[in-house]
């Protein structure tokens, strides 16, 4: 049974320094993407990040204090504990609930009062999560398991475990028809998910090592990085076939969309860059110096701000146009 644990905000102030960027085209209408503020968070590593577009709000994980850490663009963070060595974060917007794994169990907690509210059962290593509110269903890829779990946000209970790909990442959702993406590392395909099915409709070859799924729906495409090759594989999501592939950084890990601005933000591991494509043209316009190790990042549609995790050196980028 589910019990609610009551946790503490920290809410605590920082000086924050800036960071350049370098820009590798004309500004455009919205002006180059830069980095304008730097947070140093928690005591690390910072595994992940998530942002919900209705508080402009973003939410890393910190393995070394157990923590939730709630950013906004104006410095301010407050700090959630929550399970032992917190993996990857989702947030569900409509409901203001935060899911985070934790060993081999996501958390299930209440953003606004602070409060856990129950835990869940998935797979072996969780590798990803993933929430689509129009379904209220979370996902969870289980990268040792070769699954994904699928949720009932309603009932917090596991009610299908579906067989992917060798070592399931992250994912996206897509939702115009709620088919899940899943980026399996281990053999260098996407899996096509109909949830309502339980069941991989389709499976698509994209390069080596690919470590994500970001979903773009105005243009129906997804964006997969291939950490081994230093490109990213264009999708589109109706004939399921990869149209395009993109040379970025070195060892790009995640991507994230802004579909109002056509955007795509990719993070390069080992380049200490965040590659920044026009989803449209489907070019690298600019490519963005930020932290050390960058990990993951999201995106908020409403202010085109993106938040990137540095894994190397505890730190987020917050990079503004």
């Amino acid at each position: 049974m589910s019990k609610a644990v009551r946790v503490g905000f920290a809410l605590s102030l920082f000086c924050l320094g800036a960071t350049g960027c370098a820009s590798e085209s004309g500004e455009g209408p919205m002006g180059a993407p830069r980095v304008t503020t730097t947070f140093d968070v928690g005591a690390g590593p910072l595994p992940d990040v998530a942002s919900d577009p209705t508080t402009n709000k973003a939410y890393v994980t910190s393995t070394g204090d157990d923590s939730l850490y709630v950013l906004d663009a104006e410095t301010h963070t407050a700090a959630i504990k929550v399970g032992k060595s917190p993996g990857f974060v989702a947030v569900d917007p409509s409901t203001q609930t935060a899911y985070v794994t934790s060993g081999n169990t996501v958390t299930v907690i209440g953003i606004a009062s602070g409060t856990i509210t129950g835990t869940i059962d998935v797979g072996s290593s969780p590798n990803g999560i993933e929430v689509d509110s129009d379904t209220q269903t979370v996902y969870v890829t289980n990268s040792q398991d070769n699954s994904v779990s699928v949720i009932d946000a309603k009932t917090r209970k596991t009610t299908a475990t579906i067989a992917v790909g060798d070592s399931p990442d992250k994912m996206g959702v897509d939702p115009g028809s709620h088919l899940l993406y899943v980026a399996n590392q281990g053999d260098g395909t996407v899996s096509v998910v109909d949830p309502a099915k339980s069941a991989v409709v389709d499976t698509i070859t994209v390069g080596n090592g690919p470590g994500d799924a970001a979903i773009d729906p105005p243009t129906r495409t997804a964006f997969v990085p291939n950490s081994d090759d230093g490109s990213v594989s264009v999708i589109d999501l109706d004939t399921r076939a990869v149209v395009d592939t993109i040379k970025v950084g070195d060892r790009p890990t995640a991507a994230t969309v802004d579909p109002e601005a056509h955007t795509v933000f990719v993070t390069n591991n080992a380049s200490a860059t965040v590659s920044v494509i026009d989803s449209l043209m489907r070019k690298v316009t600019h490519t963005v110096d930020v932290g050390q190790g960058p990990q993951t990042v999201a995106a908020v549609s409403t202010t085109h701000i993106a938040w990137v995790v540095n894994y190397a050196d505890n730190s987020v980028s917050v990079i503004e146009r």
